[in-house]
């Protein structure tokens, strides 16, 4: 039989996790029944996580860095090097060194044309099943991370606008 949750429930689910955390909860942090409790209640984990007092996770952390202040001492100021002793750094490439790790990057206006070149090529919206088998492209997590939602829906509304 399946539980029911009350609001105060889900944010003493959300409080208790990021307390034992020290920071804010993501969904992998909470065991599936849960998510699904609070993301059925409040539509968007965001909107969840803004019912948790940040107090509890800020007293933590600030701890933390208070620990961490009395143990160590100030560094040495750092004195620069002229430029003729200066050995000129290796440029950075993150998006090379992200896709050798085998990471891509993607912004939204990147997935959304990925999605719509995909719309086009199969003359309907592609399922989810069909995003997440195509390595071509981002995963459905990935599209709806960067949407800030956790409907697919609410994806294809806001590209097809």
């Amino acid at each position: 039989m399946a539980k029911y949750y009350n609001k105060q429930d889900l944010v003493k689910i959300l409080q208790n996790k990021a307390d034992a955390l020290g920071r804010m909860p993501k969904p992998e942090d909470l065991d599936n029944a849960s998510v699904q409790a609070v993301l059925s209640y409040f539509k968007k984990w965001n909107k969840a996580l803004k019912t948790v007092k940040p107090a509890a996770v800020s007293n933590h952390l600030q701890a933390a860095h208070n620990s961490k202040k009395k143990n160590h001492p100030k560094p040495a100021k750092k004195i620069e090097k002229t430029v003729s002793e200066k050995k000129p750094e290796p440029e950075k490439n993150t998006k090379q060194d992200a896709v050798s790790h085998g990471r891509r990057r993607y912004s939204k206006s990147i997935i959304t044309q990925m999605l719509l070149d995909e719309f086009n090529r199969l003359g309907k919206k592609p399922t989810r099943k069909e995003i997440d088998e195509n390595k071509n492209l981002p995963t459905v997590a990935t599209c709806l991370n960067y949407f800030d939602t956790t409907r697919i829906g609410d994806v294809w509304n806001e590209i097809l606008k």
